[in-house]
């Protein structure tokens, strides 16, 4: 049996559970960031005197940096590391708010965002695989799904506390306020995020089988007398490079699957930020009721907490295939019928929160069903790829709304083409049902019944379904 496999198959414990809690909490940085220059963007505007376009371009430069934090940064983990990657991840985060915090003027403001967002986008391709590695086989759906919430539930935070702190202290106070946070976050993860296994089970450098034995030790597991033949998975193979990683991603036997997950999960990225930035000024403009805008923006990524965790409780029960069909049709239902009842002038709040329900949800549903898709050597580059490359359309997706804005699109228009873009996206994820499981590891002694798996040409089978 495989160092993997006995993680996999064994409990969940005490150390496993401190170190998945440790990974959820500096996701909540991701929401937080993003709500934080949503709620100050009134105020932000009217101060500096930027335009929809400049504002844009301010909400995109965090994403434009996860971007390179994802794609340019991440992979280094799997030479270095993935606890120092998190630790470095997590310093820029906090630097980037109390950039954020002290600017004094637009471009510092800018470079402060950018700075955040390259840690964001490190710590969300680096911490997604290790909460796969440290979840159990049985957990594994579920923390993968919690994962994802952190968008919410930090910009569900950050609504909250900006809420109370902004009316009486300024915007800037929301950003101070970030960085005291990211800061906390930063001790802990100092000094109590452990080291991957998956890595240190792949190294030869001295001491590494000790460390190895240590970490297996506090997870109640036996311990290990060699490295050879102990890797994670089948082989104790070199990691591979950024380069190899994406060559593999488009072999003939992966291609497909790499298409279509990022089509759809470019699509609901872009779709996702265009929600969370943009929509207390676009419900203010089209309804003419600032609190209502400002209500709205806090639902939003409310209800993408609150589809994460339905998502995470139902994945006991649903495979994660279907489940992300389900959740990426409420997207598209949400959207489509928040763009109709504004034409109005007036919608329900039940509408954008059934939007951002949908958004949340398949959020997890990516989470969960991209490392499923990729072997283990490369699973690590592969998810932080996929996470870059929907980061860099989210990147588009605010600056392409604040020209629409300023070309007078209304909002009834920007949300029915959202709800287009989201129907594009299910339909490129509907046929990747044979390719990925639950969420789960390739395991050769777990195949799954026929009828299980719909196969579809060029698109590999699935390979197990617990």
């Amino acid at each position: 049996m495989t160092l993997e496999a006995r993680i996999r198959d064994g409990r969940m414990t005490g150390f496993q559970l401190m170190t998945v809690g440790i990974c959820l909490l500096a996701t909540l940085s991701d929401g937080y960031d993003i709500i934080a220059i949503s709620l100050a963007g009134p105020a932000l505007s009217e101060e500096w005197g930027i335009d929809p376009v400049r504002f844009g371009y301010l909400g995109s430069a965090a994403i434009a940096g996860m971007v390179v934090g994802a794609v340019g940064v991440a992979p280094f983990a799997d030479r270095f590391g993935r606890r120092m990657l998190s630790v470095a991840g997590q310093a820029l985060v906090t630097l980037g708010m109390a950039l954020s915090w002290v600017a004094p003027g637009y471009e510092l403001m800018l470079a402060g965002r950018f700075v955040a967002g390259v840690g964001i986008g490190t710590l969300t391709a680096v911490m997604g695989v290790l909460v796969a590695e440290y979840s159990t086989r049985r957990w594994h759906g579920f923390m993968m799904a919690m994962f994802s919430t952190g968008l919410g539930l930090g910009g569900f935070l950050g609504g909250l506390i900006g809420m109370r702190l902004i009316p009486a202290y300024g915007w800037q106070s929301l950003f101070g306020v970030g960085a005291l946070i990211n800061a906390v976050i930063l001790v802990l993860c100092a000094t109590l995020l452990p080291e991957s296994i998956q890595f240190l089970a792949s190294r030869r450098g001295a001491g590494g089988l000790a460390r190895l034995n240590r970490l297996l030790a506090r997870m109640g597991r036996e311990p290990v007398t060699e490295l050879a033949g102990e890797a994670w998975g089948a082989a104790a193979a070199e990691r591979a490079s950024t380069w190899q990683t994406a060559r593999s991603m488009l072999s003939r036997g992966l291609v497909v699957v790499t298409v279509l997950l990022a089509v759809g999960y470019c699509l609901l990225n872009a779709t996702l930020y265009v929600n969370i930035i943009w929509t207390p000024q676009l419900i203010t403009g089209a309804t003419g009721d600032d609190a209502l805008g400002l209500t709205f923006g806090t639902l939003a990524p409310l209800g993408g907490a609150i589809g994460g965790l339905l998502y995470a409780l139902v994945s006991f029960r649903v495979a994660s295939h279907p489940l992300t069909v389900a959740a990426l049709g409420l997207g598209v239902l949400g959207a489509g019928l928040l763009g109709l009842t504004l034409l109005t002038g007036d919608t329900a709040l039940a509408v954008p929160l059934l939007m951002s329900v949908g958004f949340g949800a398949a959020i997890a549903g990516y989470y969960a069903l991209i490392p499923a898709a990729y072997p283990t050597q490369i699973r690590s580059s592969a998810f932080g790829l996929h996470v870059g490359l929907g980061r860099l359309a989210a990147a588009f997706g605010p600056t392409a709304t604040g020209y629409l804005v300023a070309a007078h699109w209304s909002a009834s228009g920007i949300f029915l083409a959202i709800a287009a873009a989201l129907a594009v996206g299910l339909v490129a994820l509907v046929p990747l049902r044979g390719a990925v499981g639950r969420g789960t590891d390739d395991a050769d002694d777990a195949a799954p019944a026929p009828s299980a798996v719909a196969t579809t040409p060029g698109i590999p089978t699935e390979r197990s379904t617990p």
